[in-house]
Parts: structure tokens; C-alpha cells; sequence
């Protein structure tokens, strides 16, 4: 769940993006694995949905230790870059600001980095890529 003021807005980078409603210093926690709002799949799981369910899960879900990740705030609408003011901490249960973030500024996370291979859910679900 997201611990920073913040909210969604059409971005420079792709469609929709999630913007900073407060300026956030360095090293602040930004997001953070809170179920039941966010949510955890195994490939066990995602093989009983209906194409629907997996279309979403691709687009707006991460891989996370042979599990996906989904997002149950904004936080889902964070785009990608290669140079993220956002990062995982080393447990990679939080997403830390890894620099000082203006208000507005728009919240970015580098997805080579931030997420493991969907590899468990080969035949399954395929990624959305931008």
C-alpha cells in the first residue's frame, strides 16, 4: 500500500502515471506489501482465472519470487525507467524514494530491476511490455 501522498495522472512516459502529492525526501518509504489489499498469485492461481483476470494481472501485475504481485492502490500505475527515483529495498518488501522527490514529480521504478522473470507463469500469462 502506498505510504506517500500521491495520485494518478496522464504521463509523459506511458498513459497513465503515478505523481508524488508531497515532496518525499530520500529513503522514505513509498510502498509497502500490505495484504489483504495487495495481493500475491501463484501460477496455480492465475491458471483458474478467466482470460480477463489475466489480461489485468499482465498489465498491471509484477513477478516476485515465483509469485505475482498485484497492487491494490495506485501504486500499480507506476511506469518504468532506467533511471527511477524509486527502488526496492534489499528484503523487497518496500519500494523506497532513492532521491529527493518534488511534489508532482511523476514516480518511476526500473522493472529490470524490480521485478524476477515470469518464467513460473510460461504458458500461462505473458507480460504486457510497454
Amino acid at each position: 500500500m502506498l505510504r506517500v501522498k500521491t495520485y494518478i495522472a496522464q504521463s509523459g512516459i506511458h498513459g497513465i502515471g503515478l505523481f508524488a502529492g508531497q515532496s518525499i525526501p530520500k529513503g522514505t518509504v513509498v510502498w509497502g506489501f500490505d495484504p489483504p489489499l495487495d495481493q500475491r498469485f501463484t501460477p496455480e492461481d492465475v491458471s483458474k482465472m478467466p482470460p480477463v483476470m489475466k489480461t489485468f494481472l499482465s498489465r498491471y501485475a509484477y513477478s516476485d519470487r515465483g509469485t505475482l504481485v498485484l497492487c491494490g492502490d495506485h501504486a500499480r500505475f507506476m511506469n518504468h525507467s532506467p533511471k527511477p527515483n524509486c527502488g526496492n529495498d534489499p528484503t523487497r518488501q518496500y519500494t523506497l524514494a532513492l532521491r529527493d522527490i518534488a511534489e508532482g514529480e511523476e514516480l518511476t521504478d526500473d522493472y529490470v530491476t524490480m521485478e524476477d522473470s515470469w518464467e513460473p507463469f510460461a504458458g500461462i500469462i505473458e507480460p504486457e511490455r510497454m
